[in-house]
């Protein structure tokens, strides 16, 4: 499965997707830096063929144990 990073730099440009999610460029770069896609995008991540929601699913879980085992 891909991370939240690697399926929002494979979405397009940082512009392009932050002019599809109506979010500035650098809150699509802040969600490539954290590695997180809010979850509030991910019915439009899914809908514009981007990620299912099982991947976004998987990808925050993931995300989530890696920032518990560094805490």
């Amino acid at each position: 499965m891909r991370t939240h990073a690697q399926i929002v730099r494979e979405a397009g440009k940082p512009a392009d997707v932050a002019t599809r999610r109506n979010v500035s460029v650098h809150t699509v770069r802040s969600w490539i830096r954290r590695n997180s896609v809010p979850q509030e995008h991910w019915l439009a991540f899914r809908d514009d063929g981007w990620a299912s929601l099982d991947e976004l699913a998987v990808g925050a879980a993931a995300q989530s144990a890696e920032a518990e085992a560094v805490a």
